[in-house]
């Protein structure tokens, strides 16, 4: 009976076997094989070794080894190595140091098995192995459970409802002989073949009579080694590429940090560059003050001499811009001009009215505004 997922498969595999999606691909795979060089070619494109046994019932001489070639059986030259051991020996031998996949089939003789063409409807094309079990004495005269059967599909014409199988059985004692025959010698068959041609030009009928359980399996080894080795490509490939993110996102995290840094210490540079220019201008008051007042001793000492003696003096204001002086003379309007000879103020005048004391004298209130001390310094170097 067919497993779920040979019922899946099967199909797939028949109708990928002729379509054109393989003829292309063995087209091109040939094509690829041309263009690389010889010495790597077996490495590139491995080969797989079909190895053939006929006659393997009859006389040891009569048996003969075939290998199929580009869709030709071809026979096989074996190693002189072992020439004059039992044909099995020779086989072994050629089998174990022989470097590509080899399958290893038994042409049985066309007399042995029974083969018929039947028409099928389309309609189990799927579930053709099914079918044949439950109907196989339709078709043969033997039951299910007394032979071995397999079967090779047609070609499906387009708008018919029926297509052609070549049904092929054997009676399951002959095969098991043919199948323990060769256990005893140390071979172990992938297939179990007919041979339609001659002994000296043999030719598969393309079925295999060997029943699945018993049949060599493929060597799943290198396969699963290449896959264990392309997951861990691809874990690396993800390992890499997480820590390069990784790396970079802790990157921006420490850059983001030196910028906040730089942030805070642009602040409190702006702070200190803030308290420097108001110490620098509190350091400057005093001098920006002397530079713009003339000295008051040099102001005290100009009215000691500009002031006659017949005037005196009761109140002196000095401020940052101008000078009042409040006192008494016997001619006050005489005193304008008298000031006015001064290098440390610009033209003086009477403020307000000039009153007669009791002294006799007249009170006065001059004003004058000062000059600036640079105006002082370039009168005095002239």
């Amino acid at each position: 009976m067919m497993t779920t997922l040979e019922k899946i498969t099967d199909p797939i595999s028949q109708w990928y076997q002729g379509s054109g999606i393989h003829a292309f691909m063995t087209w091109w795979t040939g094509e690829l094989k041309a263009m690389v060089p010889s010495q790597y070619r077996n490495n590139l494109f491995p080969d797989s070794v079909a190895v053939y046994v006929t006659e393997a019932e009859s006389e040891e001489d009569e048996v003969s080894f075939w290998q199929q070639d580009d869709g030709q059986i071809q026979e096989l030259q074996l190693d002189d190595a072992a020439a004059e051991k039992s044909w099995w020996h020779q086989l072994s031998h050629y089998l174990g140091t022989v470097e590509k996949d080899t399958t290893l089939t038994y042409l049985m003789d066309d007399s042995n098995v029974l083969v018929r063409n039947v028409a099928m409807p389309v309609a189990v094309i799927n579930d053709i192995e099914s079918v044949l079990t439950f109907e196989l004495d339709k078709y043969l005269p033997f039951k299910a459970d007394e032979v071995e059967f397999a079967y090779s599909k047609g070609e499906v014409v387009e708008g018919s409802e029926k297509f052609p199988i070549t049904l092929t059985a054997i009676k399951k004692p002959l095969l098991n002989r043919v199948i323990q025959s060769f256990e005893t010698k140390g071979l172990q068959l992938t297939g179990i073949d007919v041979n339609v041609g001659s002994h000296d030009n043999p030719q598969s009928l393309g079925v295999n009579l060997m029943p699945k359980a018993m049949r060599k399996q493929k060597d799943w080894t290198k396969i699963k080694w290449n896959v264990g080795l392309l997951a861990l490509a691809i874990l690396l490939l993800w390992f890499v590429m997480f820590t390069s993110l990784d790396n970079k996102q802790a990157k921006i995290a420490s850059l983001e940090d030196q910028v906040a840094e730089l942030k805070k210490d642009a602040r409190r540079a702006k702070l200190i560059e803030n308290e420097l220019n108001a110490s620098i201008e509190a350091a400057n008051f005093l001098g920006n003050l002397k530079k713009d007042t003339p000295s008051r001793l040099l102001m005290f000492k100009e009215l000691t001499q500009k002031i006659p003696m017949n005037t005196f003096l009761t109140r002196i204001m000095i401020d940052q811009e101008r000078l009042e002086v409040v006192g008494e003379s016997d001619n006050a309007n005489a005193l304008v001009p008298i000031l006015n000879q001064s290098s440390l103020w610009y033209e003086p005048r009477i403020i307000g009215n000039v009153t007669q004391g009791r002294t006799g004298k007249e009170k006065f209130t001059i004003r004058s505004e000062f000059k600036p001390a640079e105006e002082l310094e370039v009168n005095d170097e002239s």
